[in-house]
């Protein structure tokens, strides 16, 4: 099953937020983020998703993310080329799905959102990635859709399976 907004928050998507819903329906972009997110673990795994799959950032620490300088360059021309970034991601080693105030001052300094894309948050307890959720901080701190893992045993390479929540 490919993951899909919940139907409550289906009000709340415009049109980048449907962009990036739609990067989360193939299996193999959710595959490639829950591997990306559990091999990086337990530092934070960050990148983007754009419409060729996956692009890894470098990976922060454990208590927060962020682009190296060379990551938001790339991020920077890949958002004026032809494959132009859909939502950034990025993992919460043994925390939760709710950005945390490191997230919302690395991605709103001062209250200015720096990145209009939708964000991608992904639990990882002990290794496993387990949920995930939507967010987008514009115009309004706001949950688009919840995801979560239907096996947390099954390999991420054998394609998880991840169901709206």
């Amino acid at each position: 099953m490919s993951p899909v907004a919940a139907p409550a928050a289906a009000a709340a998507v415009d049109d980048a937020g449907a962009r990036a819903l739609a990067a989360l329906a193939a299996p193999a972009t959710w595959a490639a983020v829950t591997a990306l997110c559990e091999a990086t673990y337990p530092r934070e795994a960050c990148g983007w998703i754009d419409d060729a799959g996956v692009r890894p950032a470098a990976p922060g620490d454990r208590e927060r993310f962020a682009f190296a300088d060379d990551d938001l360059l790339a991020l920077a021309a890949a958002s004026r080329g032809p494959r132009r970034p859909r939502l950034l991601f990025h993992a919460h080693p043994d925390g939760n799905l709710a950005l945390s105030d490191a997230d919302r001052a690395a991605l709103a300094p001062g209250g200015v959102v720096l990145h209009p894309l939708p964000h991608l948050i992904v639990a990882v307890a002990g290794g496993r990635a387990h949920a995930a959720a939507v967010h987008v901080l514009a115009p309004a701190p706001t949950v688009l859709a919840r995801y979560r893992r239907a096996s947390t045993t099954r390999p991420a390479a054998a394609g998880p399976e991840w169901r709206p929540w």
